[in-house]
């Protein structure tokens, strides 16, 4: 078994070293200088020269991919002039919001579904059975951005129940506790679990009956 995984893990590394490449030549070959782009439009020739010189722009292109692939494999990703940050951290920053979004959606897709899916074949052929095929349909039809619409002109701007975006953290200082947080999850929790909800649903159904 562990040679078995040893041997998928390096079958990858050629497929990893590929796609680095090709990431590596979108980023050079693409038009536009980046280093006049950061210099803004009233520098000097000296003042870009200078940019480049530091990002290594005016090295061969084997040199700046050995730079560029150096600094991924250590973990330095660069620093976003836009936010004045590393992107390691902006990262860091966006990772418990990605988290709470993805696995909530995942819990309540399963908890929602699965009994869903075992009253219809129980029912089958009932209200309920029917129901659920009508509302699988609408669940692979319909784009989850008009979904996400309709939920935000419902419960956040008629009923003013929901806030219509942000995110509040659950953990740091900045945290304004647990019924704060999940008040700004809901709609994107139902928004992206419905396809879900009737995808689990329908394969459930399937395998009881």
């Amino acid at each position: 078994m562990i040679s078995f995984l040893v041997k998928r893990i390096l079958s990858t590394l050629p497929v990893m070293l590929v796609i680095a490449v090709l990431v590596f030549l979108m980023l050079r070959l693409t038009p536009g200088d980046p280093a006049a782009i950061m210099a803004g439009d009233a520098a000097s020739t000296e003042n870009i020269a200078k940019i480049r010189a530091g990002l290594g722009l005016d090295r061969s292109l084997p040199v700046q991919f050995g730079i560029w692939f150096g600094n991924l494999l250590s973990g330095n990703l660069g620093e976003s002039y836009y936010f004045k940050k590393t992107v390691v951290e902006l990262i860091a920053q966006r990772i418990e919001p990605t988290l709470a979004l993805a696995l909530g959606t995942i819990v309540l897709a399963v908890v929602v579904a699965i009994p869903l899916g075992t009253l219809a074949a129980w029912r089958m052929g009932g209200w309920l059975d029917r129901l659920l095929s009508g509302f699988s349909v609408l669940g692979f039809s319909v784009p989850v951005f008009v979904i996400g619409y309709l939920l935000i002109y419902v419960f956040s701007i008629q009923l003013s129940w929901l806030p219509v975006q942000g995110y509040r953290r659950l953990f740091g200082s900045d945290s304004q506790g647990l019924l704060m947080w999940a008040r700004h999850l809901v709609l994107p929790w139902v928004t992206l679990g419905m396809i879900y909800i009737a995808l689990i649903a329908r394969v459930t159904r399937a395998s009881v009956s």
